[in-house]
């Protein structure tokens, strides 16, 4: 499954490497550069 986190602050990182290690496609997206 494609997920997009969008928000790859403290929590969004945490989710997306789980839903990553789940055998998902994760794109961790970050406003802030």
């Amino acid at each position: 499954m494609k997920i997009a986190v969008i928000g790859a602050g403290a929590m969004g990182s945490i989710y997306a490497s789980f839903l990553a290690q789940s055998n998902n496609n994760v794109l961790a997206i970050d406003l802030w550069e």
